[in-house]
């Protein structure tokens, strides 16, 4: 018999693996959001585990595309072969002038974004986040109300909830949709009143949400 039996393949290693695997916590807050999300350490907790037990092993790789976006390309080897997970970029936001924080930054958030998909785990409430008034989780999707002035809080949770926390700063998507609406960017467009009125209002109606 060849020693090539399914249970020695990688997609079958991957499938013991991901049954082993549980969603992962948010274990971290995001303050300009107020919201919470689970970091790269907790997502490694989950998946890098599981997928070892079973002889695969995760490389990621930093780099740069063409367009000079930070990016990462994660693999998965294991001693049948290897599977090529694809690449991933983002531009790396350059705040107070400090271009190695902001790409850290940026390789943190692809990272953790990418071993997620490739497990196939989820972000989960804890209990605590979990409970609330009406003890059950948190929305996802805020109520639509008609108002007439946000507050940078509000419309923070809002893109939150449309695009997704990010550890230090709001995700791509996040600023192209306000660019979209406003022409200015996230900072800019928190500064001001009217402009977090349209941000606030088109999302609130928006079906991306």
């Amino acid at each position: 018999m060849s020693d090539e039996t399914p249970r020695h393949t990688l997609a079958s290693a991957v499938a013991r693996a991901q049954g082993a695997m549980s969603n992962v916590l948010k274990d971290s807050a995001n303050p300009h959001f107020k919201s919470r999300f689970a970091s790269l350490a907790a997502v490694r907790d989950v998946v890098i585990p599981a997928l070892s037990a079973e002889g695969v092993a995760v490389i990621q790789m930093p780099g740069n595309d063409e367009q000079g976006r930070v990016t990462i390309r994660t693999l998965l080897i294991h001693e049948s072969g290897e599977l090529d997970c694809g690449t991933i970029a983002t531009t790396a936001l350059v705040r107070g002038g400090n271009e190695a924080q902001a790409t850290g930054s940026a390789l943190t958030y692809l990272r953790r974004y990418a071993l997620a998909a490739i497990a196939g785990v989820a972000q989960e409430d804890d209990d605590g986040n979990a409970s609330g008034s009406g003890g059950g989780r948190q929305q996802s999707r805020p109520p639509q109300r008609p108002k007439s002035a946000w507050s940078a809080n509000e419309v923070g949770s809002l893109l939150a909830a449309a695009f997704g926390p990010a550890d230090d700063g709001p995700p791509e998507a996040a600023q192209a949709y306000v660019h979209e609406v406003t022409k200015m960017d996230i900072p800019t467009m928190m500064a001001s009143a009217s402009a977090r009125n349209a941000v606030g209002l088109a999302l609130s109606k928006d079906a991306r949400r």
